[in-house]
């Protein structure tokens, strides 16, 4: 059997042209190569050869003496077209071969060159030697090419590497766009030239795991992008690809890490909002047992009295019993007023009395209601004060249980006989109140939550001072509630304690806020006095019962009250007739009232001459930056509803006074 030893590849899947213009000579090779097993073809000039090859022939068997083109020529045009460049060609000739006839055959482009007559055997082991040649790079150059294509388009950043050097040989387009660097940056460079300064020793450690004994590697190493800039990368290699070339495939941390630190950030919120559930269970369990000793502590004192008093006791412990009852009945009023103080603070409902007060007057009332328990104590209460020189415009009653709860709290936390100061001092725009201690003082971690709801800083069980902790939480309430602001400072525990509050002072002559419940709610005796005779006033307000409420309550006075419901009516009403008044709700469809007034000051500075109307916003918007708010857009005053006639009534009569004439 001519099989030219033990065969390797599967001879009838490749297809040989035999090219001779001898009959017999074709005959006996197509017949020799058909018995190995090799189909074949045939053609017995050059342009016949010519029109039959093409990329599928796996040989070309092809004599040099055709009768019309010579089988070097044919060699060569075959080698020039693309489908034929590669099929391999061996020359086959019955003619003798000088050693220049060899050389002109290689040139042109033959693998091989053989004489007849040749034998079966090395004629089909030289085709099947080089097709298999062939098909061994055809499997090569896939392999590359599937590579490249991975290589090319890989979401992962890969390069080949110097296994020696660690120079960078390739980079793909992932890679590239990793380091934000063009290929000309890259190429021919040291992989340790992009690592950072202070990781060079790993840099050189991980080069150190390319050389081709040692098996492929996994490492953490960031490289610089053109801004300095640490790209955070995952590397993997595969050493020896080829000799002295590894891959090396490198993976972007940034994404990973940043999802990370997303996953702990939301590990944090949850613990955090776990921890406030449970502190607030904790200080709702806390809140019930303080809650249940505050008060079964009066109770017990009044019961146990109430008992004595049952068997006519002598007058002495008559006088005790009296005093211990009308104590602790006192006491236990103080805390349900502030279990009721602190639900209103929560609601926004806790009503102030805003009026005119002297802080000396409440000093005085204060001293007096705590002077008591100093004496009961043993502390001696210093009052250093400055005079204001004018009145404060609050709640009275509620500053008077600010400094009442502030100066409670220094008793409480004071050995007995220690000295507590009230310092009182003006300040730019306002007051300040200061009360100082010498006692217990805070421990830093807990200054945080000093004003915080049920909070005393020993546990609920084990307290040694009473109350439910929330006085100095009502302080902070009651204090911004007028605009103001408390704080606490203290050096640690033992070292006491200074708690200041800050009240805000009206501008001499101004009109202040009043609060939602300031003034009386209905018409005083003095509001005859108050005349607004022939005034015409602009009501604007969205509110139809609003508005005619106002325009009743004007007309009572004698003006004269136009209602329109919103900017536009307005600006109409200003431009057809003259007013004296505008009186603006703030919150309203569309444009409001801010946009009203700041519109008409407008019109007002491009009218030279034009006199300055008098404008007051009347809004449920009744906090103290609400206030600040109106007089910045160009409000003359500002009242909280509400509708306190006589207040209304008063806050006109004294803008139209202010007006220039």
């Amino acid at each position: 059997m001519l099989d030219g030893g033990q065969r390797s590849i599967d001879r009838s899947r490749h297809r040989l042209l035999i090219v001779n213009d001898d009959p017999v000579g074709r005959y006996t090779t197509v017949r020799q190569l058909g018995a190995a097993g090799f189909p074949t073809a045939e053609a017995g000039t050059g342009a016949e050869a010519l029109a039959q090859a093409d990329g599928s022939l796996a040989a070309i068997v092809l004599d040099i003496h055709l009768p019309d083109i010579d089988g070097f020529e044919v060699c060569r045009r075959l080698r020039a077209r693309v489908d034929t460049r590669r099929v391999p060609i061996v020359h086959l000739t019955a003619a003798y071969l000088t050693d220049d006839d060899k050389v002109r055959g290689l040139d042109a482009g033959a693998d091989a060159y053989l004489t007849h007559p040749v034998e079966p055997a090395v004629l089909v082991s030289t085709l099947q030697a080089l097709v298999r040649t062939r098909a061994a790079e055809d499997a090569m150059r896939g392999s590359e090419a599937r590579f490249r294509a991975v290589y090319a388009r890989a979401p992962v950043g890969m390069c080949l590497l110097d296994s020696a050097s660690g120079r960078i040989l390739d980079a793909n387009p992932a890679m590239l766009g990793l380091l934000r660097r063009e290929a000309g940056e890259v190429v021919g460079q040291p992989l340790i030239g992009f690592a950072p300064p202070a990781r060079h020793a790993d840099a050189e450690a991980f080069v150190a795991t390319l050389a081709p004994a040692q098996e492929g590697t996994t490492a953490a190493l960031p490289l610089l992008d053109p801004d300095g800039q640490e790209v955070p990368l995952e590397w993997s290699t595969v050493p020896d690809i080829e000799p002295g070339v590894c891959l090396a495939m490198a993976v972007d941390l940034g994404p990973r890490q940043e999802l990370g630190r997303q996953r702990q950030a939301l590990l944090d919120r949850e613990r955090d909002a776990r921890g406030a559930a449970e502190r607030v269970s904790r200080l709702k369990d806390d809140l019930i047992a303080v809650l249940s000793h505050e008060l079964r502590t009066p109770l017990n004192a009044i019961m146990g009295w109430a008992h004595v008093l049952q068997k006519r006791p002598a007058p002495d412990i008559l006088e005790r019993a009296a005093a211990s009852i009308t104590r602790n009945v006192t006491l236990q009023a103080r805390l349900i007023t502030d279990i009721l103080d602190m639900s209103r603070l929560n609601m926004g409902k806790l009503p102030l009395t805003i009026e005119d007060v002297e802080l000396d007057d409440i000093v005085e009332a204060t001293v007096a209601a705590v002077q008591v328990n100093f004496d009961d104590r043993g502390h001696r209460l210093v009052l250093d004060i400055q005079p204001l020189g004018q009145p404060l415009h609050v709640d009275g009653a509620r500053i008077q249980q600010v400094l009442w709860n502030l100066l409670g709290n220094a008793a409480k936390f004071s050995p007995d006989g220690s000295e507590i100061t009230m310092r009182i001092r003006p300040v730019p725009g306002g007051v300040s109140i200061a009360v100082i201690d010498r006692g217990q003082g805070i421990a830093p971690e807990f200054l945080p939550e000093v004003f915080d709801r049920f909070t005393q800083s020993d546990a609920a069980s084990n307290r040694m001072h009473g109350g439910l902790g929330l006085g100095l939480a009502i302080v902070k309430n009651l204090v911004e509630a007028h605009g103001g602001q408390v704080s606490v400072q203290s050096d640690g525990l033992g070292r006491g304690a200074t708690f200041e509050v800050w009240l805000p002072l009206p501008p001499a002559g101004s009109q202040a806020d009043r609060g939602p419940d300031s003034g009386p709610g209905e018409l005083s005796a003095d509001q005859d006095r108050i005349s607004l005779q022939g005034v015409r006033v602009l009501v604007v307000d969205d509110d139809a019962d609003a508005g005619a409420m106002l325009r009743l309550v004007l007309g009572e006075q004698g003006a004269q009250a136009l209602v329109v419901g919103g900017y536009d009516e307005a600006l109409k009403a200003l431009d057809e007739s003259p007013f004296e008044l505008l009186i603006s709700d703030i919150g309203m469809p569309g444009k409001d009232g801010y946009e009203l007034v700041r519109e008409l000051r407008h019109r007002e500075a491009a009218q030279p001459g034009r006199r300055r109307l008098p404008a007051i916003a009347f809004t449920a918007f009744g906090r103290p930056e609400d206030r600040r708010h109106a007089l910045a857009a160009g409000f003359d005053a500002h009242i909280a509803k509400p509708l306190r006639p006589h207040n209304l009534l008063r806050v006109a009569q004294h803008v139209l006074s202010e007006r220039p004439a």
